[in-house]
């Protein structure tokens, strides 16, 4: 009786779940996430295409990153992603630059795990007081981590002290190793770590050593038609609402 009432269970889900006579492959990467996954659904419910989404980093080496996917002749219809990683992807005719869509603009914070001490990261001599403190530092392999890693050090003058007890982490989110006291601290974007429960954010980092990284949402060539209309819906000013609400700044949207 018990699996005969398990199997039913598994039916009506299936019964009940919507249907979708289209589809749209959706690739995204971190900084965005939180934002696609709360208007997924109004998307869906408006326009009878579902979508189907898949986290993929904006660029590095690892098989769930955008670059490597295309380069293993994986399928997508749009990809939302580091604006900076868009050129490459044109150069191997992958995606057309004019079909390009600026969605907005995002910064990179702190954060330690819960519970644990927040630091003062309010200036820059502060920051470096910090992060010369600290026993171990972890960033993302994607657009934030690359500015910590290879000019946020440098220019705070303390790149040497920070390579031994740095780690770049690769395909999941930082705030997760923050969050399981694997770090004493993290950075990686604000609507990121925004999306990991079990840590603090410590704040944003200082204006003058700050990082400004542009999102963009481009449909692949020979993507279904419909991927430009999700790609208009994105840059609605019912999205941009979203996009603040996760700590990001909205760009080129339409009322």
């Amino acid at each position: 009786m018990k699996k005969l009432t398990y199997w039913l269970f598994l039916l009506l889900i299936v019964c009940t779940a919507p249907l979708y006579a289209q589809e749209l492959t959706v690739w995204c990467s971190g900084g965005l996430m939180p934002v696609i996954q709360q208007v997924a659904t109004r998307w869906e419910d408006r326009s009878g295409i579902g979508l189907h989404i898949e986290a993929a980093p904006s660029m590095g080496d690892t098989p769930q990153s955008i670059p490597q996917r295309l380069a293993h002749r994986q399928h997508a219809d749009v990809l939302i992603m580091v604006d900076a990683g868009i050129r490459p992807l044109v150069k191997k005719g992958w995606v057309e630059e004019r079909d390009k869509v600026v969605l907005a603009n995002s910064r990179i914070a702190m954060a330690v795990p819960a519970g644990d001490p927040v630091p003062d990261i309010s200036s820059t001599d502060r920051l470096r007081s910090v992060l010369l403190q600290v026993g171990s530092v972890a960033y993302s392999d994607s657009a934030s981590g690359l500015y910590v890693s290879q000019q946020l050090f440098q220019r705070l003058g303390i790149a040497p002290q920070m390579a031994a007890k740095s780690r770049m982490i690769q395909a999941i989110p930082v705030g997760k190793i923050v969050a399981a006291h694997q770090v004493d601290i993290g950075f990686q974007q604000l609507s990121e770590l925004q999306a990991v429960p079990g840590l603090t954010i410590v704040g944003l980092l200082p204006q003058e050593v700050q990082q400004i990284t542009l999102y963009s949402a481009i449909p692949l060539k020979n993507s279904q038609p419909q991927s430009r209309s999700f790609i208009h819906y994105l840059a609605s000013g019912e999205v941009a609402d979203v996009i603040r609400e996760e700590g990001m700044e909205p760009l080129n949207f339409s009322h």
